[in-house]
């Protein structure tokens, strides 16, 4: 198995730079907006791709511009598309049992670990979800809402109309 590239500079080096991608994207497309040299390779930009794709379907609250992250989307037709393999569930980035087959997939595959059903001793069979903390994810997410907390917006204009029951389709 070929070793994963590793970061060589900041607060990550020595890190994995897919689990970077899938723990804290906003460090790499800081990375992208401030370093002229940095590059990913394919198998990493695919990555990274399916990720800021999922997090702009998913329209998950991040502490940056998510268009600023996705202008560094090499796949337009997926993001145009909104296709990616993953999802968000519960604080978990999920992929679908059906994208085993998905090189992404096997790119990753060694963070990934299985779930047990609460209800049973059979693993999901809708999705896996990936390892980790996802610290890099929840962290950005929490610092958004505390940015717009401080400057007064209200909980609707923070969290939508999402689960009140004033919501309207």
């Amino acid at each position: 198995m070929q070793d994963e590239r590793k970061l060589t500079f900041g607060k990550y080096k020595g890190q994995d730079i897919k689990y970077i991608i899938l723990t804290h994207i906003g460090y790499i497309m800081w990375c992208f907006e401030n370093i002229n040299w940095f590059k990913l390779t394919d198998e990493e930009q695919d990555l990274y791709d399916a990720i800021a794709i999922m997090i702009k379907k998913e329209r998950l609250q991040m502490t940056f511009p998510v268009e600023m992250m996705c202008k560094h989307v090499k796949n337009r037709e997926a993001l145009d598309k909104l296709d990616t393999p993953f999802t968000f569930n519960y604080g978990y980035i999920s992929l679908e049992m059906s994208e085993k087959d998905n090189p992404i997939f096997n790119s990753i595959e060694k963070y990934i670990t299985h779930r047990i059903s609460r209800n049973s001793t059979q693993e999901y069979s809708s999705f896996e979800s990936l390892s980790g903390d996802l610290t890099g994810l929840s962290h950005s997410m929490n610092k958004e809402i505390e940015r717009a907390k401080l400057n007064g917006e209200s909980d609707e204009e923070i969290y939508g109309t999402w689960g009140s029951n004033d919501y309207k389709d």
